[in-house]
């Protein structure tokens, strides 16, 4: 995953400068979404490094599932990672190009596993609480892990904070062993 990310990180670095220069980020973003969708499909991963599918077609193929919504530059950017054979990148650049756009505007996301769905009030709780540690607006993506026990995990970049039953039971058990 990391080597990928590495690949990536050119493409979603142009993409974005070229995104930010044109004032066409959220253009972008829907595009990039898209297009990490469509090549996460088993319908049309089936093509993209197939022998008998030629640039042009998948190229072709690509823009079709656009439409209208594909802008010139969109084409063009599709068409490069095609010819550089990057396309399977896709979901990686789309990945990197959002954290390129929270850092732009001042977010950072936050994951919060849970072992429990997270109520309003948890999660209002969280957001300020994540606020005022990071001095930044925080964009909670919570999901729920019913093998924690109880508590949550939250994830910040690179940082883990381990509030978990599950986490606070292994920590005891290594002390203790």
């Amino acid at each position: 995953m990391q080597e990928k990310l590495t690949i990536a990180r050119p493409y979603a670095a142009a993409a974005f400068a070229y995104a930010v220069e044109h004032g066409e980020v959220p253009a972008w973003s829907a595009t990039l979404q898209t297009l990490s969708s469509a090549v996460s499909d088993p319908a049309l991963a089936g093509f993209i490094g197939h022998p008998k599918v030629s640039g042009e077609q998948l190229l072709s193929l690509v823009s079709d599932l656009f439409g209208a919504q594909l802008s010139a530059a969109g084409r063009n950017f599709i068409a490069t990672l095609i010819e550089s054979e990057r396309l399977e990148l896709a979901p990686e650049i789309a990945q990197l190009f959002e954290r390129s756009r929270a850092k732009a505007e001042g977010q950072v996301k936050v994951e919060v596993v849970s072992a429990f769905a997270l109520s309003d009030a948890e999660r209002a709780k969280i957001d300020a609480a994540m606020r005022g540690r990071l001095g930044k607006d925080c964009k909670i993506e919570a999901s729920v892990d019913a093998a924690l026990i109880g508590g949550a995990v939250i994830k910040v970049g690179d940082s883990v904070i381990d509030l978990s039953l599950r986490g606070r039971l292994t920590a005891l058990a290594q002390q203790a062993g």
